[in-house]
């Protein structure tokens, strides 16, 4: 997922501060984040559906 997003990482993670703040600190475990879910793009999609913000 990084290489997807390194180019804009400068603009987001400065408009967020407390993120790049957690990003700065993480440690990286090496547990697949998405290992729980399919390599299906519905399922992908459904599962991203309950991280979005209700407005």
């Amino acid at each position: 997922m990084r290489v997807a997003v390194r180019p804009r990482d400068p603009r987001f993670l400065g408009a967020t501060p407390d993120l790049a703040a957690a990003v700065a600190a993480a440690v990286d475990d090496g547990r697949d984040a998405l290992d729980s879910l399919g390599h299906d793009w519905t399922e992908i999609k459904r599962w991203a559906q309950h991280l979005l913000l209700k407005q």
